[in-house]
């Protein structure tokens, strides 16, 4: 599954359950959480890093990568991260780095530095020692070895990552034309902007460029039919991909629950979504209560090829519910007794998953 998504985020939200483990459950329902366990610190078939945010990637992808560790030394990337890291001096990440190699794998409380006094609403204040890992980690000199609870736990990248992924560093060229294909295999068909946006390890103009030099071979330029009838242009799609259209199977007619960070409707401000589906989605947990429009954490419903509605939920922990605090379907979608059923069966699922004993609502 990560290798045809590409990557999963990996976010800190648990309202329901966290978003790397419900999206990869949507998809395989006989998904369990410690099947990334094992593939991450056990089989090391998955590494975690970075794309637009914190992502699981499947080890393939680490040689690639070296160029993505490049940009984030220069902020290239994430320009914001530059007052971040500010703190982490030469000096300190010389330290932290001489503890990991003799003492082995660290977490942040294990090297004791005093706490940092700038933060923003995005971060807590971290101390100097997570800091200076986090930033190690970033430019691909550390790894994550494991996981204390949510902690992460750091070593030296040669002692977490196979060898063979260590021995090979492509060319810029050779980066570029694999992000761009990679992006375009799971995309189908996308703009140099969707196609630079979906791993964030390449510029606008680098996927332009590519889409125009491979144009007539490789590439194809297309024009999409939106579910308004609307006809867009700037899209491109790999010859490939475009050959095999005709056999590309059916979607499943049933009712699925997306998480927000779900690849399908998370597309980092592109409209992509409301521009092939018609659906517009905004994540709404950072919005302050009084100007939600639906609620704080709302899962897309999906039926085939159509969004009809979302519903927002909540996990009462403590008395083992899952809560469907409201649903909303969307314009000319009616509420059948056979779509409010499956929709209860489909929170039944997700609640078995999460550990809930029973379901509340809608």
């Amino acid at each position: 599954m990560l290798q045809r998504l590409g990557y999963v985020q990996v976010d800190s939200i648990a309202a329901v359950e966290r978003a790397h483990h419900h999206i990869l459950f949507t998809r395989n329902s006989r998904y369990r959480p410690d099947d990334l366990r094992k593939a991450l610190e056990v089989d090391r078939t998955a590494f975690e890093n970075w794309t637009h945010s914190a992502a699981v990637l499947p080890m393939e992808c680490f040689p690639w990568w070296r160029h993505y560790f490049a940009r984030a030394r220069t902020f290239e990337a994430h320009p914001g991260y530059r007052r971040y890291f500010a703190p982490v001096t030469p000096k300190l990440r010389t330290r932290v780095l001489d503890a990991v190699r003799e003492r082995g794998a660290l977490r942040p409380r294990d090297i004791a530095t005093a706490k940092v006094g700038w933060h923003d609403r995005y971060f807590a204040k971290p101390t100097l020692a997570k800091l200076a890992l986090e930033y190690l980690w970033r430019i691909g000199v550390l790894a994550v070895t494991a996981r204390d609870g949510q902690e992460k736990v750091y070593d030296l990248v040669e002692r977490v990552v196979p060898a063979p992924f260590l021995e090979f560093t492509p060319t810029r060229r050779a980066y570029v034309d694999w992000m761009c294909e990679r992006a375009l295999e799971r995309l189908v068909a996308a703009t140099p902007t969707q196609i630079a946006r979906f791993f964030d390890g390449i510029s606008t103009a680098e996927a332009r460029t590519w889409c125009t030099r491979n144009q007539g071979g490789r590439v194809r330029e297309v024009v999409v039919e939106g579910a308004n009838g609307s006809h867009q242009t700037g899209f491109y799609a790999l010859e490939s991909v475009v050959e095999r259209l005709d056999t590309f199977p059916e979607p499943s007619p049933s009712l699925l629950l997306l998480n927000p960070f779900d690849p399908v409707v998370h597309a980092r401000g592109s409209g992509r979504t409301e521009r092939l589906f018609g659906f517009e989605f905004r994540m709404e947990i950072w919005v302050p209560p009084h100007r939600r429009v639906y609620g704080y954490y709302v899962l897309p419903i999906l039926e085939g090829r159509r969004f009809t509605g979302r519903v927002e939920v909540k996990l009462e922990r403590e008395r083992g519910v899952l809560a469907a605090l409201a649903v909303w379907w969307e314009s000319g979608v009616r509420a059948t007794a056979a779509r409010r059923q499956a929709l209860r069966h489909e929170l039944m699922a997700l609640a078995g998953f999460v550990g809930a004993k029973r379901v509340k609502g809608p």
